[in-house]
C-alpha cells in the first residue's frame, strides 16, 4: 500500500506531546478565568472555573481530532507520523478521528484500553480505538517531501576543433606479373596387360589330413604385353590354413543402461524408467509472506481466513489475528498469458505494489502477477518471488 508501520516508541512520544499541549490549553483557560475573577473583584465568580476548563478541553478535543484526521496533530507532526484509513490509505477524516479519540478515552478509563496496541502481534500494533475507526498509524509518506531543486549548470562555450587536413594515401605501383609457363608433361599411354588365371586342383581328402604343397607348374602365370611375352615361375611355397581365431569373451552381465530397457526390470536404485522421467508439476507462483512463510502455488488456489472449497480449486488458510482478511479473500491461477490474481469481493480488498506504485485491483476481475510484486491483503503482506 506504499506505507510503513509507525514505530511504537514514536507513537508513545506523540501521545505524550499531545497530552502536554492539551493540559497547557486547559491551564491557560483556567488562568484566564481566575484572572477575570480577581480583576473584576468577584464579578466573574470562581464557580465558572470548572465549566470554562471543560469547555476548553472539549474545544481542544475537536481541534485535535480535525488535525489528526488531516495532516496530523502536534505530536504526530513532530515525530513524522500520520493516521491513514486501513482500506484506501487516505487521510482518516474528522469523523473517524473524533470517534477514535472517544473510544480511546472510554477504554482508557479501565486502564486496559491504554495498552490495547500491545495485544496486536502484527507490525501495525492497532489498538481497540484503531480497529473501531478502521485506522492505522504509519510513518509519513516519503512522496510528501519536497522534490529536490534542479541545479542549473553554467553554460560553457565549446570551440569547435580545427579541421584536420585530409591526406590522400599514395597508391602503390604494382608491376605486371610475368606470364606463367606450364612445363610440358609427356603423355604416356598405359600398357594393356592380360592375365590368364591359373587353374588350381586340390584334393579335399588331402586337405583334411595335412596341408598340401602347390606344384610350381600349376602356379605358373603368363603375362602378355604388346612388346613381348614374359613367363614368371614363382618359387615353390608352402600353404597352410591359418590358426583359428580365438572367440571373444562374452561378459557375464549386461551394462546397466541395457538392463534398464528390459521390461519389468528396474533401473539402478529400484526406480522404474517411467517414474524417473516423470516431469515435476508446473509452478504457478512462489509466494513469501511477511512472517517468512514460503508457499508454492501449483494449481488455482483460494486464499483467506477459512476459504470454502469449490470444485477444481485448492484452498489455503491464512493466519490473521486481526480479522482483517475475509474468509475467502483472493484467488491465484494461471492461463496461457501467465499468472493472475482475483479479488473475491473481500472486505478490505487487494492492493498490488509494483515499482513503488500501489494499485487496488477491481473485485472480480483478473490482474496479472509479476515477479517482484508486493500484495497487501488486510494487515498481511505477501511478496511474489516468481511467477509465470
Amino acid at each position: 500500500m506504499g506505507r510503513t508501520p509507525a514505530n511504537l516508541r514514536h507513537r508513545v512520544l506523540a501521545v505524550l506531546v499531545d497530552a502536554a499541549v492539551a493540559v497547557g490549553v486547559v491551564a491557560v483557560a483556567s488562568s484566564l478565568a481566575v484572572t477575570l475573577s480577581v480583576v473584576t473583584d468577584g464579578a466573574v465568580p470562581l464557580a465558572l472555573l470548572g465549566p470554562i476548563s471543560a469547555a476548553a478541553a472539549v474545544a481542544w478535543l475537536l481541534v485535535q481530532s480535525a488535525m489528526q484526521g488531516g495532516q496530523g496533530s502536534v505530536g504526530m507532526r513532530l515525530l513524522g507520523l500520520r493516521l491513514a484509513h486501513a482500506d484506501d490509505d487516505q487521510d482518516l477524516g474528522f469523523g473517524r478521528a473524533l470517534g477514535r479519540n472517544l473510544v480511546w478515552a472510554v477504554t482508557g478509563g479501565v486502564i486496559v484500553g491504554v495498552f490495547s496496541p500491545l495485544f496486536d502481534p502484527s507490525p501495525w500494533r492497532r489498538g481497540w480505538h484503531d480497529l473501531a475507526s478502521g485506522a492505522v498509524m504509519a510513518d509519513a509518506i516519503p512522496a510528501r517531501t519536497a522534490a529536490p531543486r534542479a541545479v542549473r549548470l553554467p553554460e560553457v562555450a565549446i570551440e569547435p576543433a580545427p579541421a584536420r587536413e585530409r591526406v590522400t594515401p599514395a597508391t602503390p605501383r604494382i608491376a605486371p606479373a610475368s606470364p606463367r609457363v606450364e612445363p610440358a608433361v609427356p603423355r604416356v599411354e598405359p600398357a594393356v596387360v592380360r592375365v590368364e588365371p591359373a587353374v588350381l586342383h586340390l584334393d579335399p581328402v588331402a586337405l583334411r589330413a595335412e596341408p598340401a604343397v602347390l606344384p610350381a607348374a600349376a602356379a605358373s602365370t603368363r603375362l602378355s604385353a604388346p612388346a613381348a611375352s614374359v613367363a614368371i615361375a614363382p618359387s615353390p611355397a608352402s600353404w597352410a590354413p591359418s590358426a583359428p581365431r580365438a572367440a571373444a569373451r562374452i561378459p557375464r552381465t549386461l551394462p546397466v543402461d541395457v538392463i534398464s530397457t528390459v521390461p519389468g526390470v528396474p533401473t539402478r536404485g529400484g526406480v522404474s524408467p517411467s517414474a524417473a522421467q516423470a516431469a515435476p508439476p508446473a509452478t504457478l507462483a512462489l509466494l513469501v509472506w511477511d512472517d517468512g512463510t514460503r508457499h508454492t502455488v501449483y494449481d488455482a488456489t483460494l486464499f483467506g481466513r477459512s476459504p470454502a472449497g469449490e470444485p477444481g480449486l485448492r484452498v489455503t488458510p491464512v493466519r490473521d489475528e486481526t480479522l482483517s482478511i475475509s474468509k475467502t479473500h483472493f484467488e491465484i491461477g494461471a492461463d496461457a498469458q501467465g499468472t493472475w490474481i482475483v479479488d473475491r469481493h473481500s472486505l478490505n480488498g487487494v492492493v498490488i505494489t509494483r515499482g513503488g506504485m500501489p494499485q487496488r485491483i477491481v473485485p472480480g476481475e483478473r490482474a496479472r502477477l509479476w515477479a517482484g510484486d508486493v500484495v497487501d491483503v488486510g494487515d498481511r503482506r505477501v511478496t511474489v518471488e516468481s511467477a509465470r
